[in-house]
Formats: C-alpha cells, sequence, structure tokens
C-alpha cells in the first residue's frame, strides 16, 4: 500500500513542480515588465531590479499553485489510466478512493504552503513592494539624467548635462528652478556630482553661476561660487503612503479594521471579503485534485472516454474557478453572502467524493 502510495504521489509531484515552475516564470516574466521604467528612470542596479521583482512572486505563486495542482494531478492520473495502471490498482482491490488519497496528500502539502503564503508572505510582500516603490519615487539622487537632454525630474525643476563620466561626474551642468515662475533661478556649473546624504539627495556644484531675475527691479542677480550644494529634497514632490490595501494588510488587520479611518469604513466589505478569500483559497486546491481525479476515473468505466473525461474534469474546473471569482465579487456587494465562498468549495468537493464511488457497490445494492 505504502509503495502504491509513494510511487502515486512520485507521478503528481513532478509535473506539479514543472507547472508551477513553467508557470510561475512566464507570469513573473510579465509581471517584471512593468518595473524596467522604474529601474531606468532611477538609475538602480540589476539587484533592485530582481528584488522588486521577488517581491511579486508570492502573489503570482497563490495564483498558480491550485491551478498547478489540478493539472498535474489530471495529467498524472490520465497517463495511470493510459498505460492501465490504474486498472491494475483497482483489480489488486484497491478503492478509488484509496487511489485518490495519494493524491489529496499532496493537496495537504500544497494548502499548508497556501495558507503560509496567504496568511504572511503575500501582506508581507505586498506592502514591502509598496514601500519599496515609494521610496523609489521620493528618491531624487536616484534619478537617471541623460546627456545633452533637458531632464525633468521635477515639475519645477529642469536639468541639463553635456556630459558624464564614468565615475558619475557630471560635465556641464545647467540647473532651472521654476518653482517661483516670477523669479526663477538657474544655475551653471563647470562639474557637479548627485549624492545621498543623511540630509537627503544633494547635487554638489563645482566653479559656476548663481542667476536670479528680480522682479521687483527688474535686474539680474549674479553669483559666482567655487562650491554650491543644491538641496533636491526641497524639490520633491512627495507622495504620502496613503491608505492600506487589502492585499497589504495581514488577517487581524483585515478582520478588525479601524472604525475611526474613513477609508476602512468605506472599504469596510472589501476588507471582510479579502479575509475570507485568504482563508477560503487554500480550500479550493482540494477540490480542485478530487475534481480531477473524479474526472478520468470517476463515474462510469469507458475505455474510448479519457479525452472526454479531460474535457469535462477542465470545464468543472474552470467553472469553480469562475464562480469563486463570482461569489466574491458579489460578497463584497453584500456580506449575506460571504457563507458562499465557503459553500463552493465544499460542494464541489461532494460533488467529485459522489462521483468516485464504486459502481458495482450501487450494482450490488439495486440487486439486492
Amino acid at each position: 500500500m505504502r509503495g502504491v502510495t509513494s510511487y502515486i504521489m512520485r507521478q503528481i509531484a513532478w509535473p506539479l513542480v514543472f507547472a508551477t515552475l513553467t508557470l510561475t516564470g512566464v507570469i513573473w516574466l510579465t509581471q517584471s515588465l512593468r518595473f524596467i521604467d522604474r529601474i531606468v528612470n532611477n538609475n538602480l542596479a540589476l539587484g533592485s531590479f530582481f528584488y522588486l521583482t521577488m517581491l511579486v512572486l508570492p502573489n503570482v505563486t497563490a495564483i498558480i499553485l491550485p491551478v498547478a495542482t489540478f493539472c498535474a494531478t489530471l495529467y498524472a492520473f490520465h497517463r495511470l489510466a493510459t498505460d492501465s495502471e490504474l486498472i491494475v490498482l483497482s483489480a489488486s482491490g484497491f478503492s478509488r478512493y484509496a487511489l485518490a488519497r495519494p493524491a489529496l496528500y499532496i493537496g495537504a502539502g500544497v494548502m499548508v504552503a497556501m495558507y503560509a503564503i496567504t496568511l504572511y508572505l503575500l501582506p508581507l510582500s505586498s506592502r514591502t513592494l509598496r514601500d519599496t516603490q515609494y521610496e523609489f519615487r521620493n528618491d531624487l539622487a536616484g534619478m537617471a539624467l541623460l546627456e545633452g537632454v533637458f531632464n525633468t525630474p521635477t515639475d519645477n525643476l529642469t536639468v541639463y548635462i553635456r556630459e558624464r563620466e564614468p565615475n558619475g561626474t557630471m560635465l556641464g551642468v545647467l540647473v532651472h528652478d521654476n518653482r517661483n515662475t516670477a523669479s526663477p533661478v538657474t544655475m551653471m556649473a563647470e562639474k557637479a556630482t548627485l549624492l545621498r546624504t543623511p540630509e537627503g539627495p544633494r547635487l554638489y556644484m563645482v566653479n559656476g553661476n548663481r542667476q536670479q531675475v528680480d522682479p521687483q527691479r527688474h535686474s539680474l542677480s549674479l553669483l559666482y561660487f567655487d562650491n554650491y550644494s543644491l538641496d533636491l529634497d526641497s524639490y520633491a514632490k512627495k507622495e504620502t503612503e496613503g491608505w492600506r490595501e487589502p492585499s497589504e494588510r495581514f488577517i487581524t488587520e483585515l478582520f478588525s479594521p479601524d472604525m475611526n479611518n474613513p477609508s476602512d469604513v468605506s472599504n469596510y466589505n472589501k476588507l471582510i471579503v479579502e479575509g475570507h478569500r485568504r482563508l477560503v483559497a487554500p480550500l479550493y486546491v482540494p477540490a480542485l485534485i478530487l475534481v480531477a481525479v473524479a474526472g478520468v476515473i470517476g463515474g462510469e468505466y469507458n475505455r474510448r472516454g479519457h479525452g472526454r473525461r479531460l474535457a469535462l474534469g477542465a470545464v468543472a474546473a474552470i467553472t469553480l474557478q469562475v464562480l469563486s471569482l463570482v461569489v466574491g465579487y458579489l460578497s463584497t456587494k453584500s456580506t449575506i453572502l460571504l457563507p458562499l465562498m465557503y459553500i463552493t468549495p465544499v460542494i464541489f468537493i461532494l460533488g467529485a467524493l459522489l462521483l468516485l464511488r464504486e459502481p458495482g457497490r450501487v450494482l450490488s445494492a439495486r440487486s439486492a
């Protein structure tokens, strides 16, 4: 018995690993493309790019794991059926429930991983991703200044660079401050360096001048300098961190929103539904596994019905996924429908178990 269980589990595990890595890699690649502009505009290192994209993985994995488990189970049992191994096992006394048990063992491990992702890794990565992007957006010291181009890192600041040396030193620098439109300031320098300091980003300019027009006297004020430090932090339009999205909150924060916060009050249903979705999402794993098993060996046996069985199993799995989305959406409109989020996978589990009943026992009961 243990040998058969281990054998079926191996038949499922390898396709599961392959499907998970393949689907996760494809979606991760498409999601990572949206970070390229941020990396280029902020002149970030390659390590920062991989750090940002890795923060997307928990969200991608939570979506992929149930689907990959279904595909792996369906593939493994279809292969066992086409190789007549299931027929041999059934003839040896293995019931359909016994054949489904190894798949459920795999599903139990996937469920534990799903709970770890949805309850901890997903909110942690989501809020870390948002905080990191917030830092990058407000970090003028990391901005990419192109040569021979009038760069506008903010609405009120224009920077021109004639040339950039390999060590980062900028030559032929022009900075135009237009915060006060009536009295704009223009600074020119032979050299400049963009640095991060504990007080904020600074542009250190060497051998230049500062020009400002006095709107009252209609005269030009010209100041020459050897060294000049420009505080770039004062130019930044700081973005507030804002309201924490449901995906960025831990389960306790979802079920206990701050009722003194108007945003939490207006989004109360979304927060509660997201909390229940985190709890119910792993339950779709055994539901999809049993649908896959029932799609191959459930019901009456038919040697020529493998293609039809696979199609029906796939349709049932798609229906389950669509229903989960519909029920989740309707629950945000009315929390009375929240029990449907739990009832939906349970119905499919019971339906699959019903299909896995031994037909011989039903016939014998009828004959009696």
